[in-house]
């Protein structure tokens, strides 16, 4: 089975190691010269250190950092809590969720690796940000990915990764903690919460019995095959603080919130589902992957299609409350209109 990390479009995510060394390293390591582009005016902040817990032990990091690097799904929370950035890798998987100001601050940035793959970041281009901390949000299955002990010279390594899509919600959290912007993080969150229990009360009677099954709309599938999402996986978590039941393991153990089946196996793994959410893009357009598992004759047979039972939900990568909140906003309304919700009314 292959990992459950996604891409966009039909671009195949690099799993290898084999690029981590490609790029050299430029001179010397960031020991803390003042010689930054702000004339040392953090150095003071600088020398004041913690003790950070993360995922690959208890780190020594500065208690203010001012030049932050930053990967995966710490980027939009610290870019949202006017975090100290001087480079992160890309994020283009949510820009359709940004704002003009945080848009804009996110494409000024200098961008250290592609989206969705760590196994290209460029080490020269994270030395010349001269970081004083480096934090890596990217997915634990793919630390192995990373030279560790290369980016350890350069600053401070935090690494906080989910093993599920879901962690997004504990995991900014931890971003802020160590980015020492926990003030400005979470300004959303009480919005969301009030959000969610909403939802979850408004369908509670007409869709709370239900069984919903969820479709990867971005999960770099072959032809001929789909993922199925099981619960907090990539567009279902959006659902998990509203009291729906996404039923169901992938038979791999060893990954929990989603596999990839072919279309041959549509009729044992969705025939059972009430109802079907999915992503789409921000004009509603759907990708070419997800088109192709809808043309599929054993899609259109599947119960919740021929109801018409589906859940097309506009900004599913959301990872943020803030941005989490416009999820919940296409969930709505697409639930009100849901036949099986009209049906219970």
């Amino acid at each position: 089975m292959r990992v459950l990390e996604r891409s966009r479009g039909r671009a195949a995510v690099v799993l290898g190691a084999a690029a981590l060394l490609a790029v050299g390293l430029v001179g010397c390591s960031s020991d803390g010269d003042s010689d930054t582009a702000d004339g040392g005016a953090g150095t003071s902040a600088s020398s004041e250190t913690r003790t950070f817990e993360a995922q690959n032990g208890s780190i020594e990091i500065p208690a203010d950092p001012q030049r932050i690097v930053a990967c995966g799904y710490a980027v939009l929370p610290l870019i949202q809590s006017n975090a100290n950035l001087a480079a992160v890798c890309e994020w283009a998987r949510e820009t359709e969720n940004m704002d003009e100001e945080t848009l804009a601050a996110y494409e000024e940035l200098p961008k250290v690796a592609p989206d969705m793959s760590v196994a290209d970041l460029n080490y020269e281009a994270v030395t010349m940000a001269e970081p004083d901390l480096i934090i890596m949000g990217v997915p634990a299955m793919v630390q192995e990915q990373l030279d560790m002990a290369t980016l350890e010279t350069l600053a401070p390594v935090v690494f906080l990764g989910p093993s599920i899509p879901g962690e997004w919600r504990e995991l900014g959290e931890q971003f802020a903690d160590a980015a020492n912007v926990s003030d400005s993080y979470g300004e959303f969150k009480d919005e969301y919460d009030a959000r969610a229990a909403e939802l979850a009360e408004k369908y509670a009677g007409t869709l709370g019995s239900l069984k919903f099954a969820g479709v990867c709309s971005e999960c770099g599938t072959n032809p001929g095959e789909y993922m199925r999402e099981y619960k907090s996986s990539y567009t279902t978590n959006l659902f998990d603080d509203l009291g729906f039941d996404f039923p169901g393991t992938p038979a791999d153990p060893a990954i929990t919130h989603g596999e990839y089946l072919s279309f041959e196996q549509l009729p044992e793994n969705l025939g059972d589902a009430d109802v079907i959410v999915y992503g789409i893009e921000a004009d509603g357009s759907v990708t070419p992957a997800l088109q192709e598992l809808f043309d599929s004759p054993l899609w259109k047979e599947l119960p919740a299609v021929k109801a018409g039972n589906l859940v097309a939900v506009e900004h599913a990568n959301a990872a943020t409350y803030q941005t989490a909140l416009l999820a919940l906003d296409s969930i709505d309304a697409a639930l009100e209109k849901l036949p099986a919700n009209q049906s219970q009314q």
